[in-house]
């Protein structure tokens, strides 16, 4: 078998098979599409049977509800595939995506991930584009992927991986934005990664996806998983640039936090205060960022952290407004 394609689905019985016909239009013979329902109550799992009987590269497993991270979990305890890929059962792929950037990696196995553009539609007239020029790395995978701010894209999706990258690694339960906890641990293990120009990822944000959703506990995940990040490579002399924009950009997270309706105000204060234990020197981090982020941070040594992010979050939410 030479790709496992894991689907997580859950109550998307009017996008299902629009995301699978993109798929199985593109695909190999020696292929296989995990389609994982997690206790869908719509017809979500009904189509996944008919889908099953329609198509012989697909195999489906029913499972109580337990989640995205459960779902994509148990796709990868079955998978059979030299390499293995994820799509959010909501989206879909455009036109030899699979199939051109499989050939890529046969060719090439020195190779043991491969990540390729997104499109997001956000109910907006434009797409947004991700592109990437295509390149392989070989030397200094970790520190070239945090240059790239690969932090800022962290989707297990777009990626096409080597299946032994997830031997030891799984998607943490009961966690948001989860792919921003694997994803640093799965790059490590890398002995090169193609970063590819063909194809591409419609990445389609309907109401109530996680990231069109801005609750607290949400937007805490991800800025501890960023923070984790930060503290990882902070004392790594050779990304002491890179770990300034990062910590810019966990300081961004925290402030989006402050505007949330739902904020927990008493473990807000104590976040502030962790970031300020592991605060960079002013000196290096204006010098490290370009004028625009300068500017924006003027006001930090003077003022402080706490009241700085009361000012920006207060300065966003009247920008909104």
């Amino acid at each position: 078998m030479t790709l496992s394609i894991i689907i997580p689905v859950y109550n998307v019985e009017q996008h299902l098979e629009r995301c699978i016909q993109s798929v199985v239009s593109q695909l190999p013979d020696d292929c296989e599409i995990l389609l994982i329902d997690d206790g869908s109550t719509d017809r979500s799992g009904m189509l996944c049977d008919e889908l099953q009987q329609r198509h012989n590269m697909i195999s489906v497993v029913h499972q109580h509800n337990q989640g995205l991270s459960a779902a994509r979990n148990k796709g990868l305890d079955i998978a059979q595939g030299q390499y293995i890929t994820f799509i959010d059962s909501d989206d879909e792929l455009c036109p030899h995506t699979l199939k051109e950037n499989l050939s890529h990696l046969l060719a090439h196995p020195e190779v043991d991930m491969l990540e390729y553009p997104v499109e997001v539609h956000a109910n907006t007239p434009k797409a947004y584009l991700l592109s990437f020029p295509n390149e392989t790395r070989q030397t200094n995978i970790f520190a070239d992927w945090i240059r790239r701010e690969g932090y800022l894209h962290c989707y297990a999706w777009n990626k096409i991986y080597r299946a032994h990258l997830w031997r030891d690694t799984r998607f943490p339960i009961g966690e948001y934005y989860e792919d921003t906890a694997v994803m640093p641990r799965i790059i490590k293990q890398c002995r090169a990664i193609h970063y590819s120009a063909c194809g591409c990822y419609r990445y389609i944000m309907h109401e109530g996806t996680i990231t069109t959703s801005y609750r607290y506990d949400k937007q805490r995940q991800l800025f501890i998983n960023n923070h984790r990040l930060y503290l990882e490579i902070k004392d790594n002399i050779s990304l002491e640039n890179e770990a300034m924009h990062l910590w810019t950009c966990c300081l961004n997270l925290l402030i989006d936090m402050g505007r949330c309706s739902d904020v927990d105000r008493i473990d807000y204060h104590y976040l502030i205060g962790e970031v300020g234990k592991h605060h960079p020197a002013y000196g290096p981090l204006l010098k490290a960022v370009p004028i625009t982020t300068r500017i924006k941070l003027s006001p930090l040594p003077i003022i402080g952290l706490q009241a700085y992010c009361r000012l920006y979050a207060t300065f966003k939410s009247t920008l909104k407004a």
